[in-house]
């Protein structure tokens, strides 16, 4: 399986695991998985930490990339399908990088995992991640 982490959640699994259920902790560590993080997310939680929105423990440069090694994520570089899938995406959701995140998922065929409800107006595989 592949999986699609979206930016709460990836800051749930390191910050506050306790807010992933059961399954979710599962997927993400069985190694028979792949696990990857956006660049639309890096994006995210970079403008988040220059708006003093997002306090890290660390540099954003630093704790993303150890994290990635730790988890063993693979980085999803944003290419020109992806964002023209956006394009293409019903306005259930306006956020422009849970949008990228959509379109990401449903063009590389992945399941995207994430505690927002509005994903599931769209036509994509969806791991529900919230603790109860």
């Amino acid at each position: 399986m592949r999986l699609l982490l979206d930016t709460q959640c990836w800051l749930w699994w390191f910050a506050q695991p306790e807010k992933l259920n059961e399954q979710v902790v599962e997927k993400i560590a069985d190694e028979a998985n792949e696990v990857w993080f956006s660049v639309a997310s890096v994006w995210e939680m970079g403008i988040k930490v220059s708006i003093s929105k997002l306090p890290l423990p660390e540099p954003i440069d630093h704790y993303v990339s150890s994290r990635m090694t730790q988890l063993g994520a693979r980085s999803l570089e944003i290419i020109a399908t992806h964002a023209l899938q956006v394009s293409a995406l019903p306005l259930h959701h306006r956020d422009p990088f849970d949008r990228m995140l959509i379109a990401q998922a449903q063009v590389e065929d992945m399941t995207l995992v994430s505690a927002d409800s509005m994903f599931n107006q769209y036509e994509v595989s969806l791991l529900w991640a919230a603790n109860a």
